[in-house]
């Protein structure tokens, strides 16, 4: 399963996407997770320290050739690119960052964009094999067309106005680039009229809802103390928060049905 994440920043959506990828390797799968932000932080949810972020590798352009028909291809396989660009996280899972810019002025990331839409293209089909991306806070990996291997997309929404148009509108440019799949993930929410707030935006929009995820202090506590929600204490897992991402992962992280 090949899986993109998206929202608006705030959202929650690279909390979603590294809980969902710990779970999922718990349970038994493999899983690549895909660090698609300019501004990189996948790595710290998926509890890997804030001292290694700085000296972890990136994708490179070098990665990308185009052949004499213009068709894109690794010019290595996923197994080398992985083996040579990739950290392995708590939980055996396999970490890659597309950039992680530490100079001003030093040029686009379109070719690493379309580096990483390579990457997911080539990634495995096998139903034991699940790849996450977590994309920009942005709809550049839609305009781009970034995420266009993966089989399903999951809009992360807030019941807020900007959030929800945010998401409708990524959700839309999911359906335009031809992904088979496409729902919201409503989160943060605190009451059954947030709840009702986002079921209703779906409904009027045309638009699944794959999921509720309660608000929870477990992730504000784990983002103060700088340490991954799965691992801000023991019972974590028990978290109803996290309980609800379970239920996400084990639904759509595997084979994209809710």
């Amino acid at each position: 399963m090949k899986l993109a994440i998206a929202g608006k920043g705030g959202s929650g959506k690279t909390s979603i996407s590294g809980t969902m990828a710990r779970l999922l390797a718990r349970g038994g799968h493999r899983v690549l997770a895909i660090d698609g932000d300019a501004n990189p932080n996948l790595a710290l949810t998926l509890g890997i320290g804030a001292e290694r972020v700085g000296e972890m590798p990136t994708l490179s352009r070098d990665l990308l050739r185009r052949t004499e028909g213009g068709v894109a291809e690794l010019t290595q396989t996923l197994d080398e690119v992985c083996a040579t660009h990739s950290t392995i996280g708590p939980d055996g899972v396999t970490l890659l960052i597309m950039a992680h810019p530490q100079h001003a002025g030093t040029g686009c990331l379109c070719g690493l964009h379309a580096t990483v839409r390579t990457v997911i293209g080539a990634a495995s089909d096998d139903p034991h094999d699940v790849c996450i991306l977590d994309t920009e806070a942005s709809p550049e990996h839609l305009s781009r067309g970034t995420a266009k291997y993966a089989d399903a997309l999951l809009a992360v929404v807030e019941p807020y106005y900007k959030s929800l148009e945010t998401g409708r509108r990524m959700a839309m440019l999911a359906k335009d680039l031809g992904l088979p799949r496409v729902a919201l993930v409503a989160n943060k929410l605190r009451d059954e009229r947030d709840e009702d707030v986002v079921a209703q935006f779906a409904s009027q929009c045309g638009l699944e809802l794959a999921g509720r995820i309660p608000f929870d202090d477990l992730f504000a506590d784990a983002e103060r103390a700088g340490v991954a929600p799965l691992d801000f204490r023991e019972d974590a897992e028990q978290a109803p928060a996290i309980m609800a991402i379970g239920r996400l992962a084990a639904e759509w992280g595997v084979d994209g049905r809710a």
